[in-house]
């Protein structure tokens, strides 16, 4: 990725409440922002946004309308656009939106369906209809804020929204837009706790952590990303929080551990360009699938400073990899690292220059 990419506005809506405050504040005392893992929806622990409350910036009549996933976006985008000082709907058709997700739309498809195993097929709502496809939450974002500009739902697993970065980057370089919303937003509903429970991922003993094997934190909440180039933010005297100097992905040769994490520390070193990070931000979570492609990586550089691990106090679905960026920029460096494993598919890794809390 040729260029910086400067990121104006940060929104965030996570389990602890206050997310930009808290999270500055428990990043740098290492301390988590519970002391217990709030009950999830359903049964098992997890991260939700218990105390999420969108009155005064969604209009009650849309609030009813939305999917979870899609409330905790807008919150967030509402927060980029007033941190970043910009007014989308000055730009016209000139303002993109890429959204990250793994459970978007798929709440709503539970709520939707669930009438139609006794009642049968009239107990479903047709209110419900619109928000049970992945994109709904960057549709309504789009007529929310007036973003008339390219728009793209990504997912990709626990990396989505480093795809959707990519992808607003790449509008931003093409000159099909002046500025880019990037959002990762995912929610938690029963029928997910029951899959992970299923599939073993809450089978642990404890709190999650790095290395442990014991599974990771489903979570959930929104984290939004204003994106502009660099010479666009400088013209209207924008303080950027920080420069995406670069943005890398690596796929694994084999579908195996080893070549997973062959594939991270390519991407890694293709970002850093043989640089030593001040800071880093790592994508471990306590799931045996992503521990040691990070772990390696680990091993392999002790000169690094130690990676901080946000996935293990907001949850692992939590944007799909929005938290990993969202960390960064509150990580205050010249240059800080991110790295987000995923358990398949591309190995992604990213650097943040000159980071401004």
């Amino acid at each position: 990725m040729s260029g910086a990419i400067a990121v104006t506005g940060l929104g965030l809506v996570l389990p602890c409440g206050d997310g930009i405050a808290a999270a500055r504040a428990s990043l740098r005392s290492g301390t988590p922002f519970f002391a217990e893992l709030p009950e999830a929806l359903g049964r098992g622990r997890a991260a939700a946004c218990a105390d999420f409350n969108p009155a005064g910036i969604i209009p009650p009549m849309q609030l009813r309308r939305l999917d979870r996933p899609s409330r905790f976006a807008w919150v967030a985008a509402h927060q980029a656009f007033a941190d970043a000082g910009l007014d989308p709907r000055s730009l016209g058709d000139r303002t993109a939106v890429a959204v990250g997700t793994i459970t978007g739309g798929s709440e709503a498809t539970e709520a939707f369906l669930r009438p139609c195993l006794a009642p049968g097929a009239e107990g479903a709502s047709p209110l419900l209809f619109p928000n049970t496809v992945a994109n709904a939450a960057s549709g309504h974002l789009a007529l929310a804020f007036g973003l008339k500009g390219p728009s793209a739902t990504c997912l990709e697993r626990e990396c989505g929204t480093f795809v959707a970065l990519e992808q607003a980057v790449r509008w931003l370089r093409l000159g099909m837009a002046e500025a880019a919303l990037v959002v990762g937003t995912d929610g938690l509903f029963p029928m997910l706790l029951e899959a992970c429970r299923g599939a073993r991922l809450l089978a642990r003993h404890g709190n999650p952590e790095a290395g442990s094997g014991e599974g990771f934190l489903p979570g959930e909440g929104a984290q939004a990303f204003l994106l502009e180039t660099q010479v666009a933010a400088e013209a209207r005297g924008a303080r950027p929080r920080a420069l995406l100097a670069a943005l890398g992905s690596r796929c694994s040769r084999t579908p195996t551990a080893s070549g997973r994490a062959e594939a991270l520390a390519g991407a890694a070193e293709d970002v850093l360009a043989g640089a030593v990070p001040d800071g880093w931000i790592g994508g471990s979570s306590g799931s045996p699938r992503l521990d040691p492609t990070e772990a390696a990586l680990q091993r392999a550089h002790p000169e690094w400073p130690e990676p901080r691990h946000p996935k293990l106090l907001w949850g692992e679905l939590a944007g799909s990899g929005g938290p990993l960026l969202a960390a960064a920029l509150l990580e205050p460096g010249a240059r800080v690292l991110v790295t987000a494993p995923g358990s398949s598919g591309p190995q992604w890794a990213a650097r943040f220059d000159r980071v401004r809390l």
